[in-house]
This record gives structure tokens, C-alpha cells and sequence, in this order.
């Protein structure tokens, strides 16, 4: 298993354009604003280092997501690693007691991504990526 680098920490926010002026007023410059249509969300990143905040609002409850994604608001919602190969990626973390979340892995927006019931990683909500 290899994991890159940590690509972006996720936060479930209810009021995405007070979010991001929040943010902007912290520093950070706001790269990109996209909806993902099919997960009812709006997404914000907000790159630092080699890492991106991404700000998300769900437009629609349950659409396409886990209730487990959409919880936590205003707070860290999920780390997601940078992974070289996906399928090796949840191959090994399957070996290791984690639990694959239905409905993925899955292509979305950025690449194909993967997250795991965060009962089955120490009560961490991860997901994986590729590129």
C-alpha cells in the first residue's frame, strides 16, 4: 500500500458563500467552486501547501452520499489520502479490518474515490483517491 500524500481535508459546512469569505478572511484564496450534480454537493477548495481544504455543501440530502458523508457539519469531516492505485489501496485496507462504504469506489469530479465505515478506522472517516 502506498499512500502519496494527504490530497485534502473535507468540512460539511451549511452556508457554503459564508464559508468561503470566512476562509478568504483567514488567508486562503478559493481556487475553484464546482457542483457535483450527481452527489447533490458544492464543493470550494481552498489550497495550502500541497494540500486542499474543500469546503462542501450538500444540496441534496442523499443523493448519491452516505448520510455518514453528509454528517459532522461545521466541523472536520473526513481526511482523504492520495493513493497510487485504488483497487491495491482497498485491497490492503480491506486486510487490515476496514470496511469499504456501499456505492464505492466510484468515479467523481476529481478522480475515482473510495471511503471506509469509520467504525473500521479507529472512528476516522477516510477517503481515498486517485488521480
Amino acid at each position: 500500500m502506498e499512500l502519496k500524500k494527504i490530497h485534502h481535508i473535507g468540512i460539511v459546512v451549511e452556508d457554503l458563500q459564508r464559508a468561503i469569505e470566512k476562509f478568504k478572511g483567514f488567508g486562503l484564496s478559493c481556487r475553484e467552486v464546482t457542483e457535483i450534480k450527481e452527489a447533490g454537493v458544492k464543493i470550494a477548495f481552498f489550497p495550502i501547501g500541497d494540500v486542499l481544504i474543500e469546503l462542501l455543501h450538500f444540496i441534496q440530502q442523499d443523493k448519491g452520499q452516505s448520510t455518514l458523508v453528509q454528517s459532522q457539519k461545521n466541523a472536520i469531516n473526513h481526511i482523504c489520502f492520495e493513493v497510487k492505485d485504488l483497487e491495491a489501496t482497498i485491497q490492503d485496507f480491506e486486510k487490515n479490518g476496514a470496511k469499504l462504504m456501499e456505492g464505492f469506489p466510484r468515479a467523481i469530479g476529481h478522480g475515482r474515490i473510495a471511503f471506509f465505515h469509520p467504525e473500521t478506522t479507529e472512528n476516522v472517516l477516510i477517503e481515498i483517491m486517485q488521480e
